[in-house]
């Protein structure tokens, strides 16, 4: 019984540890977000041309994806996560003492920063789950987790919003640099020692696997119906990541709204992550799917929409915000074999990314050419609206690489069916 309540114990610490990468990471996101007006003037660049650091680090983060979960699989996701923070804490401070230079900032901050923050975020967090939890409990245990970025929207944001005419944005990135390499390092290395090895239940060995994530891609059409989705959702939050504040700048919003505004936002992103872990349990996932992705398409347009006011946006895109990532990776983790889920989720990310990149070009090109976003926006709800028709119709049990009598046993992988 002690044994027991060790584990349950351990159980709770390690998702607790999770829970706080994932808390810690936004900042890396949201000091860029808040300053990116600042830096491009800083760095004597348009919006557009400054936006390509912007650019590569969504699309650098896409490609370490695959490479977080090849080394989630071998080291373990915590250890992983810790190399991420180390390596994000030392991009941010070197930006911060080597600032002459847009072509420094872009590959520090860009890349090295892109692999710190995929190491600790959705991918490995994704598979310290996997290893924890039993298959029905994965989603709302995978929700808490990643819940750590509601919060951080929730605390984070706002601060970074109230600090950014007090504090320069070197002093704002060294300090977080330091905080990241040092403190969040050495805790997230020292509690890696008690993450299991390998899933502590026998269920995520009973389905059988591809033999590598490549024979994922060239061998199972979901996976393409699950990609085609989830870039929709990198190409939203890209946008949010990047050009949201200015947009409300440009608008005459005022300081504290904004701040306001990414704190409902964030809330509503908790709200939406516990809801979707519970409701994958119920409900038909590909139907859930489908219903985040067509808020998201709503929320798009309700940007363009300012009588409107800023709230109902914060509300209908923080509801929508985690639902995409979580119930994606539910699809991932119930469908691939144990040897490659964290590589086809790293892959999945990916594509997640490219949207992403596409999406931080595509919004600095439309304000550069019309001074304003509005038609960046309106195709980020196009887009989302696809997307939203694909996971409702494309990942339906009755797919046409569906076979859920051979679920278990098939080489071509399970079914998408994943009702109930």
């Amino acid at each position: 019984m002690t044994g027991h309540r060790n584990s349950r114990s351990l159980i709770s610490l390690l998702i607790a540890i999770g829970f706080a990468a994932m808390f810690v990471s936004t900042a890396i996101k949201g000091i860029y977000q808040v300053y990116f007006v600042e830096l491009a003037e800083h760095y004597g660049r348009g919006r557009a041309q400054f936006a390509w650091s912007g650019g590569l680090f969504m699309l650098a983060t896409g490609f370490m994806s695959p490479v977080v979960g090849a080394l989630s699989d071998r080291v373990g996701p915590l250890r992983t996560s810790a190399i991420g923070a180390f390596a994000a804490g030392a991009a941010c401070a070197s930006v911060a003492v080597w600032h002459q230079s847009i072509v420094y900032f872009s590959l520090a901050f860009g890349v090295v920063g892109a692999f710190g923050l995929a190491a600790m975020t959705f991918v490995p967090m994704g598979v310290l789950v996997d290893r924890l939890f039993e298959e029905k409990r994965k989603g709302l245990a995978y929700a808490v987790v990643t819940n750590g970025t509601a919060i951080g929207f929730i605390v984070l944001s706002p601060m970074w919003i109230w600090l950014q005419p007090q504090a320069s944005w070197m002093t704002v990135f060294g300090v977080v640099g330091i905080v990241l390499a040092v403190p969040v390092t050495a805790a997230l290395w020292l509690v890696s020692r008690w993450e299991p090895p390998s899933a502590l239940t026998p269920d995520t060995q009973t389905k059988a696997p591809y033999a590598n994530a490549w024979s994922v891609v060239r061998h199972d059409p979901g996976f393409y119906v699950l990609a085609a989705g989830f870039f929709g959702c990198g190409a939203t939050m890209a946008f949010i990541d990047v050009h949201l504040l200015a947009h409300w700048q440009d608008q005459g919003l005022p300081r504290v709204e904004m701040a306001f505004a990414m704190s409902v936002l964030g809330a509503l992103e908790l709200l939406s992550g516990i809801a979707s872990g519970i409701l994958a349990l119920r409900f038909d996932k590909h139907r859930l799917l489908g219903l985040f992705y067509a808020m998201r398409s709503l929320s798009m347009l309700l940007l363009i929409a300012p009588w409107l006011g800023f709230l109902p946006f914060a509300v209908l895109f923080g509801a929508s915000y985690l639902g995409t990532v979580i119930l994606t990776s539910m699809f991932c983790f119930e469908r691939y074999g144990t040897e490659v889920k964290g590589k086809v989720f790293g892959l999945l990310f990916l594509v997640h990314q490219v949207g992403a990149f596409l999406t931080v070009q595509l919004g600095a090109w439309s304000f550069e050419s019309s001074g304003s976003y509005v038609h960046a926006i309106m195709g980020l709800s196009l887009i989302t609206l696809v997307s939203a028709m694909c996971s409702w119709f494309g990942l339906r049990g009755s797919g046409p690489w569906s076979n859920s009598s051979d679920r278990t046993t098939s080489p071509a992988g399970p079914s998408l069916e994943t009702n109930g």
